[in-house]
């Protein structure tokens, strides 16, 4: 072993023996090779025994979101050519939010199948389920509306905001269908049922529905401290809440009687017999004593 303070330039190192010789010169390093001076790595990084050279870089989040960078940096990346056997991967924050994305698409439909079970159990039954959770994606249409309008990014509050209005927004289709089975029950058309539950329920639907808009819309204008991180939650519950709002008036009436209509055809189809919407049959009374 040599000591490192020896090796001061590349002569130094051709002159190091490599093997000794009995009654003759050693050979030398530069007897076998050329030693220069040349630029490389200061390290080498192997991720999977591959070699990664890593670029790193911070987002002035005043000027530009990750999302945004993300997108920009990827649009110029798309225009290189690489030689085969490289390729990019761009990770750091995107990597972390991309990740958190997927497991909250999870939790949203993980939530959704929960509040059809619950429904399914109440009703005993999956046509009304089935209605009311045609309102979750009215509010998604919402959301998405929104969030392009806002030019909000779909950021880990936006998808909790989300989660909530899986929640929220089926309270208007119950509040509907539970009318509407209760007129049914009296003995009126599904039709004749749905329209009064309608009439019945328009205004408790608009009085909760305005009430919820106006406690969220600070949070969602991003007032005081703080506010610009949960703004994307704020803004997908608005953005959901007008559109299910406005559409289950008009949606889910007529889906409760698509659903409804196909669930008495297979149960006539079924059992032979109509069911739904039949018309009581009047019983004679018994004649006694005459």
């Amino acid at each position: 072993f040599f000591p490192r303070g020896r090796f001061q330039s590349t002569a130094d190192l051709q002159d190091v023996p490599l093997v000794a010789t009995r009654g003759a010169a050693p050979i030398r390093l530069g007897d076998v090779a050329n030693v220069r001076t040349i630029l490389g790595p200061n390290g080498i990084t192997r991720v999977n025994q591959s070699r990664q050279v890593q670029i790193n870089g911070d987002v002035i989040t005043e000027v530009a979101t990750v999302g945004a960078v993300t997108d920009s940096i990827r649009a110029r990346l798309a225009e290189l050519e690489l030689p085969d056997g490289y390729g990019i991967i761009i990770g750091g924050e995107q990597e972390a939010i991309d990740e958190s994305n997927k497991q909250l698409a999870l939790v949203i439909a993980l939530a959704i199948f929960l509040v059809f079970v619950v429904l399914a159990v109440q009703y005993e039954s999956v046509t009304n389920p089935i209605v009311i959770l045609t309102a979750v994606p009215l509010a998604m249409m919402g959301v998405i509306v929104i969030l392009l309008l806002t030019g909000t990014p779909f950021s880990a509050p936006a998808y909790l905001g989300m989660i909530m209005l899986a929640g929220i927004v089926v309270n208007n289709s119950i509040l509907l269908v539970e009318f509407a089975e209760g007129f049914v029950e009296e003995g009126h058309t599904r039709v004749e049922s749905i329209v009064k539950a309608g009439s019945a329920r328009l205004r408790p639907i608009m009085m909760t529905t305005f009430t919820s808009l106006v406690g969220t819309l600070p949070l969602a204008l991003g007032l005081g401290e703080g506010g610009e991180l949960m703004r994307p939650l704020a803004i997908a519950v608005v953005g959901g809440l007008m559109m299910s709002t406005f559409l289950t008036l008009f949606v889910v009436p007529c889906t409760y009687l698509i659903v409804h209509g196909i669930g008495d055809r297979v149960k006539a189809l079924l059992y032979g017999k109509a069911s739904g919407d039949s018309a009581p049959v009047a019983e004679s009374p018994l004649e006694t004593g005459r």
